[in-house]
């Protein structure tokens, strides 16, 4: 596991409560690491079960932001325009490389 940290910008703003998760592209491994932003819009990626960090590798990346109350609702809306969470979609990726990575910002914009 390679530590991974990033953040995420919605029209140049930070996000809190996004949900960020990686989608290897190789399908070599069925591991998604996800994490959450913070205030700052910051995240840092976790696999289950092997914990912090994500494995080295290409990555397609989905983003998700959804209310904090979205468990409560009936029918809960992303906030988030739907390709970036959307697998065929996305136009984002990332690159895990050995050591550890600070990611470019993520800029998602309408």
């Amino acid at each position: 596991m390679h530590p991974v940290t990033g953040t995420v910008l919605y029209q140049e703003q930070p996000i809190e409560g996004a949900t960020v998760v990686f989608q290897p592209t190789g399908g070599e491994d069925t591991s998604a690491p996800s994490g959450i932003t913070g205030p700052d819009g910051k995240f840092r990626l976790r696999t289950h079960p092997h914990g912090d960090g994500a494995p080295a590798g290409d990555y397609k990346v989905l983003i998700t932001w959804y209310p904090a109350n979205a468990r409560e609702q009936e029918n809960p809306r992303n906030r988030l325009p739907e390709r970036y969470g959307n697998p065929t979609d996305t136009p984002l990726q990332a690159t895990v490389n050995k050591g550890h990575n600070e990611l470019e910002p993520f800029r998602l914009t309408k």
